[in-house]
């Protein structure tokens, strides 16, 4: 790709880095165990569907919906923490990893059979969350594309909004239209245990980055028709949206302050009977109501229109 770099007017495909050594010829970029053990944080799909399968098979009742996640982001974050072990071994939280393209095997379980004639085929630690990263960038590029030519970012006067639907190409385990506007239990149940890709705060922070990028090199999204943007992420499993909101700066890598967090704030605290709740680091984030999600983005267009 270096060869073809200028002909394409490809940049920044190579970038001074730290890099972790483990035995003599093991070599680990700091961004790629990030980007590794982030993927292996938020990509937790395959180990919700598990333990959704252990406690129906278990003599103990099914969790709540709430229990669910909180179980999901904790086998999670154990996954990620024995992944940044050099030694580490298989984690007994792991699942199948084949639907992310797993295909067994033992290398890629630690650090030092990565570089060392790895393969990266392991179903668990830096090895799967290097797949899994990889899986996540092609996803983030492929919505944004298709996001693009449906024409499905929508625009209002003081920003722009996109839904992502659990059915569209950045759902795990459903390809689109599958389990939707069917009569029987089984695609309701199938819908039900979908995961999106998306429904998780970073990740869809990529997803609005990489929107804002693309837009900003075609000049698209320059000039007075620079706004904000507000995605929507649908969580099949909660019955809600994850909504997201990101100022615009006009130039790449400049920061601007986020200033949704009192918006979503105010605009979700004037509708009557709305459910919603912030359950994140960033204020700018809010979980609504799959019920609610329309009103809540009307009420947001018309609050910032009073100010």
């Amino acid at each position: 790709m270096i060869e073809h770099e200028e002909e394409y007017g490809l940049e920044n495909l190579k970038y001074t880095a730290f890099v972790r050594v483990t035995g003599y010829k093991s070599l680990l970029s700091a961004s790629d165990m990030s980007l590794a053990v982030t993927a292996l944080l938020e990509c937790d799909s395959y180990q919700s569907e598990n333990a959704t399968n252990h406690s129906q098979e278990s003599a103990f009742p099914a969790l709540s919906e709430e229990e669910e996640e909180e179980h999901s982001l904790l086998s999670s974050f154990n996954v990620a923490y024995d992944a940044l072990n050099s030694n580490a071994a298989s984690s007994s939280v792991f699942g199948s990893l084949s639907e992310v393209g797993g295909v067994g095997g033992t290398e890629g379980t630690d650090l030092s059979t990565i570089v060392n004639g790895g393969d990266m085929a392991s179903n668990n630690g830096l090895g799967s969350g290097i797949r899994l990263a990889i899986s996540v960038q092609r996803s983030i590029i492929t919505t944004a594309v298709n996001l693009v030519e449906r024409k499905a970012i929508n625009r209002l006067s003081h920003f722009r909004y996109a839904y992502l639907h659990a059915t569209s190409h950045g759902a795990n385990g459903g390809k689109k239209g599958q389990g939707i506007g069917s009569s029987d239990g089984s695609s309701r149940d199938a819908q039900k245990n979908q995961h999106h890709i998306f429904a998780k705060p970073l990740a869809l922070t990529k997803l609005a980055h990489f929107l804002m990028d693309m837009h900003r090199s075609n000049n698209k999204w320059t000039g007075t028709r620079a706004l904000p943007l507000v995605l929507l992420a649908e969580k099949p499993q909660s019955h809600t949206y994850l909504v997201i909101g990101f100022e615009y700066p006009e130039m790449k890598g400049s920061v601007k302050n986020n200033k949704f967090g009192k918006k979503f704030e105010l605009a979700a605290k004037t509708i009557d009977g709305i459910h919603f709740k912030f359950d994140s680091f960033d204020s700018h984030v809010v979980e609504i109501g799959s019920d609610d999600v329309s009103r809540f983005i009307e009420q947001l267009h018309y609050m910032i229109d009073s100010i």
